[in-house]
């Protein structure tokens, strides 16, 4: 393009020499511009070549990052956000493995029990979060893979609307406002359940829930175990804290006693009282708890409704690395089991409320053997208990824990009203931030008024007793 512009000049300026007035260029001097004006022009064509490369490249790169469009004759899609859609990922869990081994007069336990449980949190942004744990559950065989299957334990949504006001959906871990003496989700007490909260500096926070622990069949309507509950909690100083809860269970007829036959409608279970936690000073902390119960006869299969009420005192001081904690509880009782029942004696669940390893569990001694647990009202017979423990930090890597328990004042029918004693001691080892391992020993005496939290069955025939002692570990990785 430039070589014929400079020719078309040429050739006008030869052949129009009138046009050439006084003291204008010669021709060398015209062609001699005309020369670098061609220059210039080259410069700038490799320039523009240059860009056009340089356009190409962007564009093909963009191409590689885009999805391919949708076909001509099809309809055309919205592109994508740029952005993901999740903002934050993290994956909690706890790996532990138990090992035990277990002796008394009937039988011996040796084993050792592995079980998983891993996190998915999602956070889509400051309203919507979701909460995923699998789990694998307690297996002591593999050759090449578990014969267990994973499972899901927790599945919730989270949303929050404002103004102190949220919400969760799903399968949702709950636990009680009582220390863990009417349900926990430590200990899977994870129903369907859809939860209300409200939290507000100068009112407190306020709790209300549904939870379906059991559907039966869905084409009877009252065949159910439905769990509802409105709970409140407020500081009203950073030592002082009060907790008030009610709950209300409409429970299949026969659900505590299957021998009765199929369930055509479902009865009330009520608990309803309230904790206050005191932190007079630093080193010490009290709780005081008052709780009542109700619960049907046709729940439970008895002559009389159920019905009763219990105390629960406790004490926490701390003397430098020492801490000693001393546990009063007393449970009213009937010769029936229709004294107090806690709703996890309906549930078939327990809760980590006591101190020691056999008749109360620890996460340790969750495991194989805990079928000589007792909930807080030996399920409704009645149970005084006096339990302390201490705890010694030998260093930040090193704790000793010593605890002991008497268990009695049931009032079983023909059996004896002491349950038994319960002596603990434990070593625990930090080994780092998130893995820790437990070395542990308990001795127990039973008496034949030992009623599982299982099966609301007792554990021995009139008149038998037995020692348990126990020898475990556990190694654990929470994070």
């Amino acid at each position: 393009m430039a070589r014929g512009l400079a020719v078309f000049l040429a050739v006008l300026f030869l052949f129009a020499p009138s046009a050439r007035a006084a003291g204008e260029p010669s021709l060398t001097e015209v062609l001699s511009e005309l020369r670098a004006l061609q220059a210039e022009l080259r410069k700038k064509d490799r320039e523009i070549e240059a860009l056009r490369r340089e356009l190409s490249e962007l564009k093909s790169r963009l191409a590689e990052k885009e999805p391919s469009v949708a076909a001509p004759s099809g309809p055309a899609k919205k592109a994508p956000e740029i952005s993901p859609p999740v903002k934050r990922i993290a994956f909690g869990g706890q790996y532990r493995i138990n090992s035990y081994s277990v002796h008394t007069h009937r039988k011996t336990l040796n084993a050792s029990r592995l079980r998983i449980r891993q996190n998915l949190d999602l956070v889509f942004d400051s309203r919507l979060r979701s909460h995923l744990q699998v789990e694998l559950g307690h297996t002591h065989a593999n050759l090449t893979t578990t014969e267990k299957r994973l499972k899901v334990r927790h599945a919730v949504l989270s949303y929050a609307f404002g103004g102190g006001f949220s919400a969760e959906a799903g399968i949702l871990p709950l636990s009680d406002r009582a220390r863990d003496m009417l349900y926990s989700a430590d200990w899977d007490y994870n129903p369907l359940a859809l939860a209300l909260y409200y939290r507000n500096k100068r009112l407190g926070d306020f709790r209300l829930f549904a939870a379906e622990l059991d559907e039966g069949e869905e084409d009877l309507a009252h065949d159910d175990f439905v769990h509802y509950e409105l709970d409140w909690e407020r500081k009203f100083s950073p030592g002082l804290k009060l907790s008030l809860f009610a709950l209300y269970a409409e429970v299949a007829e026969n659900y505590a006693n299957p021998a009765g036959g199929p369930s055509e409608h479902t009865r009330p279970h009520l608990n309803y009282g309230g904790m206050l936690t005191w932190k007079p000073r630093e080193d010490l902390t009290l709780r005081a708890a008052l709780i009542g119960s109700f619960t049907d006869r046709e729940i439970l299969g008895t002559p009389d409704d159920a019905s009763g009420w219990l105390l629960r005192l406790e004490a926490e001081k701390t003397f430098g690395p020492a801490a000693l904690s001393l546990l009063f509880t007393h449970a009213s009782g009937d010769k029936d089991g229709e004294g107090f029942l806690p709703l996890m004696a309906l549930s078939g669940t327990y809760g980590y409320w006591g101190y020691t390893g056999i008749l109360t569990v620890q996460g340790p001694t969750d495991t194989g053997f805990d079928d000589t647990a007792v909930n807080v009202s030996n399920n409704g017979y009645g149970l005084t208990t006096f339990q302390t423990r201490l705890s010694y930090a030998f260093s930040e890597r090193l704790r000793l824990w010593l605890a002991a328990g008497w268990f009695g004042d049931t009032e079983a029918r023909g059996r004896d009203s002491t349950v038994g004693y319960d002596f603990l001691g434990m070593l625990t080892l930090r080994l780092h931030r998130y893995l820790t391992l437990d070395l542990g020993l308990d001795f127990a005496h039973l008496e034949d008024s030992v009623n599982g939290y299982a099966s609301r069955s007792f554990n021995f025939n009139p008149g038998d007793e037995e020692d348990k002692l126990a020898v475990f570990s556990r190694l654990q990785a929470e994070f």
